[in-house]
């Protein structure tokens, strides 16, 4: 019974992390038109560190060894660093739902990288749901280029962050066989005070007459939900969970910001829009299903 409440308990940890992210791009959109962008990331990480801190502190699980500590570092380079500098760049330059949009890529990014790296086989099927998802992508960001909000310069910096997301899912499933998810999430926020410290010293603090409740529950949001747990029940689902099986949930992450703009803040939802999300999220699942129908294939010619 144990083994198969992981899965399922996995599953809904991976599920209500998506959910948090589709909402946190509204979030940042809102947030940064006030606080900096360092002095934000700094703002959310330090949250998260002091969330997950007493946690951590009381499962006896903040010694790690020497080893473990720096490939933890590494990671944080490209997560939550480079990935949360390129991401919260680009929402501040376009629409939170055309970032949605990209971010939904990962998972073929991952099977690019994956394919690069001689992990997964190509096949005809991954090909196809490749340049479908690409197709969806291209089709929001190149048709709907005249949409107030929207910015080409954006669209490329949240690229940035599917990259960086990418090659860490890749990688990061070899050091939770050693580390926690518990440790894995804290220490990567705690890496990340050391170089957005002085960033956020450099924005000055010109944006603290500015502050309101709203921007103040939305870094909370940001630091605690979006931050301390999302990440915490993602790496707890990414050890019970196959790379490409979590990674195929970013799916679900465009659909919610897309009716929470439409809902929330009385965007118009357009054909266009939806058209390029359902191609884009097509392609991803076609990706997803060729990889794991493969998967299946090698197991049953091995047995």
């Amino acid at each position: 019974m144990r083994t198969e409440r992981k899965p399922i308990v996995a599953y809904v940890a991976l599920l209500s992390s998506m959910f948090i992210w589709g909402f946190s791009f509204l979030v940042v959109k809102e947030v940064v038109a006030t606080v900096p962008v360092f002095t934000l990331l700094f703002l959310r990480f330090f949250i998260a560190t002091l969330f997950l801190a007493p946690f951590t502190a009381i499962k006896g699980e903040l010694r790690l060894p020497r080893r473990d500590l720096l490939i933890v570092a590494g990671l944080t380079i490209l997560g939550p660093i480079g990935y949360f500098l390129f991401e919260t760049f680009g929402i501040a330059n376009t629409l939170p739902s055309r970032a949605a949009v990209i971010i939904a890529t990962i998972p073929t990014a991952v099977f690019l990288i994956a394919l690069f790296l001689r992990q997964e086989k190509a096949t005809w099927k991954k090909a196809l749901g490749i340049i479908i998802a690409y197709l969806g992508v291209f089709l929001i960001i190149g048709l709907t280029r005249q949409t107030p909000g929207a910015s080409l310069l954006g669209d490329l910096l949240i690229l940035g962050a599917v990259g960086c997301a990418a090659i860490r899912t890749v990688l990061v499933k070899d050091i939770l066989r050693r580390v926690t998810p518990l440790q894995l999430t804290f220490y990567q926020f705690f890496f990340s005070l050391a170089l957005f410290g002085p960033l956020a010293l450099s924005d000055g603090f010109n944006w603290v007459g500015q502050l309101n409740m709203s921007i103040i529950f939305g870094v909370l949001f940001l630091g605690v939900l979006s931050s301390a747990i999302a990440f915490f029940v993602m790496h707890y689902a990414l050890a019970h969970l196959a790379a490409t099986q979590v990674a195929v949930a970013a799916n679900l992450i465009p659909v919610i910001t897309l009716l929470a703009e439409v809902f929330l803040i009385g965007m118009d939802i357009t054909l266009l829009k939806v058209l390029g999300v359902a191609i884009t999220i097509i392609g991803v699942t076609l990706t997803q299903l060729a990889g794991r129908s493969s998967s299946r294939t090698d197991i049953t010619k091995k047995s």
